[in-house]
């Protein structure tokens, strides 16, 4: 038995075999889905079908109820890159799409540690929420892994493929822009921003390659329009629980917003500390928090978004702060495992889903990171020590494990 749990704690802390069965998961999910028919996989739908509405130059932000249910909220470039999968089988594209999305996130997570321990733990703490997003065939994996990305290539100098990334992180999801935060903390802020300028303005045309100027204009003054549209509803964030828990009006929401933006921007007052790598990752994990629970369309699926910034803090930093471990286990049970089948369906309904539970952990813990942003030189000395003296010893103890 001990050589059973050994073996098997081996394996589960190997991130290859994670990644193995992201892509098997990956597979199963899509498959099952699709057998389940259009129903189960409408947001995949969503996605391609209005390739087809861009090529007849038709507003894309209409209901087309013989396509898919709802409305089509993305970018009108979002909707052209999707035209190679709108081409194939809905089986074939579907499959496509959710391990585009799962690789992108897999292999960005695992360039978020220098030792595949870590890299083994991370993938398996957000392992519900990616498969929740997986679940929903949404963006949001992709999102995230496209943060990340960006967050990877500037503190590789690599200013063109940090630009990349962030433009397309912002022409999936507009807040997606909110990663150019990081910008401002390497080497050759100029060059860094305009290579992504270049980028934003190079994917914001790229539709002219199948539609005319007065339709390019049209579809866009649509996508503008479902937008602002869309910023009336109130679903999973800070303001869905202060209506939620005190009925807060919500005409007053975009003091809200203020608010958080300002607490946000607020640590960047310690410029000194900008070129500190504890820095540049805690706003990383801030970030990916924040442009969650200040967006008030905020859906289950989209918390793998916000669950990987947790995560990122709980390993580098978290779990070394008393508050630490208290946090991990309120996020994992209100935020990772709340949608799931594991909660009670009674339990969520009735209370979890009113008060927007799955929201709270995601806000406490963002407020701690502005917290330690603020200190930063307090809080450095306090985990620094442990800090090494962990990656010494995940290193040692790799031993035989593949790289």
């Amino acid at each position: 038995m001990p050589n059973f749990a050994l073996r098997l704690r081996t394996y589960l802390l190997n991130p290859y075999v994670l990644g193995a069965v992201y892509a098997v998961l990956t597979v199963i999910i899509s498959v099952q889905h699709y057998l389940k028919g259009p129903g189960s996989y409408n947001n995949y739908l969503i996605f391609v079908k209005p390739f087809f509405n861009l090529l007849a130059e038709k507003n894309l932000y209409l209901e087309y109820p013989d396509y898919y249910y709802d409305t089509y909220k993305y970018s009108p470039t979002f909707a052209l890159f999707m035209g190679p999968l709108a081409l194939i089988p809905a089986w074939l594209g579907l499959m496509i799409w959710n391990v585009v999305n799962s690789a992108v996130f897999y292999f960005a997570a695992r360039r978020m540690f220098p030792d595949t321990r870590r890299q083994a733990i991370f993938l398996l703490l957000v392992f519900f929420d990616v498969l929740t997003a997986l679940h929903n065939s949404q963006a949001n994996c992709l999102l995230a892994g496209l943060m990340m990305w960006t967050y990877v290539h500037l503190k590789d100098q690599r200013a063109a493929l940090a630009g990349l990334c962030l433009a397309l992180a912002a022409f999936i999801k507009v807040y997606g822009i909110a990663v150019g935060l990081l910008f401002l903390f390497y080497p050759g802020f100029w060059r860094n921003t305009l290579w992504a300028a270049a980028w934003m303005v190079v994917l914001a045309f790229m539709p002219l390659l199948v539609v005319s100027w007065p339709a390019f204009l049209m579809i866009y003054k649509g996508w503008y329009d479902i937008v602002r549209e869309s910023a009336t509803g109130i679903q999973l964030s800070v303001i869905g629980i202060l209506q939620s828990w005190f009925g807060f009006p919500l005409q007053y929401k975009g003091i809200v917003q203020a608010l958080g933006m300002g607490l946000l921007l607020l640590p960047l007052v310690r410029w000194r500390s900008w070129s500190k790598p504890d820095y540049q990752r805690l706003y990383l994990c801030s970030l990916l928090i924040f442009v969650v629970i200040f967006n008030q369309m905020a859906e289950s699926p989209t918390f793998i978004i916000a669950v990987t910034g947790f995560m990122l803090w709980f390993i580098y930093y978290g779990r070394y702060m008393r508050l630490g471990w208290p946090l991990f286990w309120f996020a994992f049970i209100f935020t990772s495992i709340s949608s799931t089948d594991l909660m009670p369906s009674y339990i969520r309904e009735t209370y979890l889903d009113v008060y927007k539970m799955k929201a709270v952990p995601m806000v406490v813990a963002w407020l701690v990171i502005q917290v330690q942003l603020l200190l930063l030189a307090w809080h450095r000395s306090q985990v620094s020590e442990e800090l090494t003296a962990s990656d010494t010893s995940y290193l040692a103890s790799e031993g035989t494990m593949t790289r």
